[in-house]
């Protein structure tokens, strides 16, 4: 079965990072930041990406990044609840690259003892809608948005094992799969 590589983006990623987003359509961007934004907003955003102890995910089907997910704490929050957003390129929907990232986020959330997860999009984007209901989800509509409420269980070794096991996968294939790396012989 094959496993799509995810592992953690670091500041060196910023450049993909800055291409993945410039890749996505006016559509994908709205979906993404819940309203119609300009390039600049978008320049302006990715310029503090990594700020305030974000993790930041992204998912390469092709070797490529085709998805990003960001995890990030809520500030001042008591009861350790965090945000997450994702972007998958428009040609990549559908793929299962979403539910990848979803999933590789809880997981972190989880090991980082976040009890809450929280995601808001559009009521428009069924895709997102259905996503939260799959990973049991509580949706709630307020005023064209759906907040979607995922409860993160307690950590255990067998999940940060999965989280370190994963990122151990997802950094081999990188590797295996940089520029030159031929691997024919002859």
């Amino acid at each position: 079965m094959y496993e799509l590589p995810i592992r953690r983006l670091r500041a060196f990623d910023k450049p993909k990072i800055e291409s993945h987003f410039k890749s996505l359509d006016a559509e994908a961007l709205t979906s993404r930041f819940g309203v119609p934004v300009s390039p600049a907003f978008v320049e302006t955003y990715l310029s503090g990406i990594f700020n305030n102890s974000a993790l930041v995910f992204g998912a390469f089907p092709d070797s490529c990044l085709r998805g990003v997910g960001e995890l990030r704490a809520v500030p001042d929050s008591p009861n350790h609840v965090a945000e997450l957003a994702f972007t998958v390129e428009t040609v990549w929907q559908d793929l299962g690259i979403g539910d990848a990232l979803l999933s590789r986020i809880i997981t972190a959330a989880r090991n980082r003892g976040f009890r809450e997860v929280h995601m808001l999009c559009l009521a428009t984007n069924h895709k997102m809608r259905r996503l939260a209901a799959k990973h049991e989800a509580e949706l709630k509509l307020t005023t064209g948005q759906i907040e979607a409420t995922l409860t993160a269980p307690w950590p255990t070794p067998f999940s940060v094992a999965e989280e370190i096991s994963a990122e151990y996968h997802a950094m081999a294939r990188a590797i295996l799969s940089w520029p030159g790396n031929d691997r024919r012989t002859g």
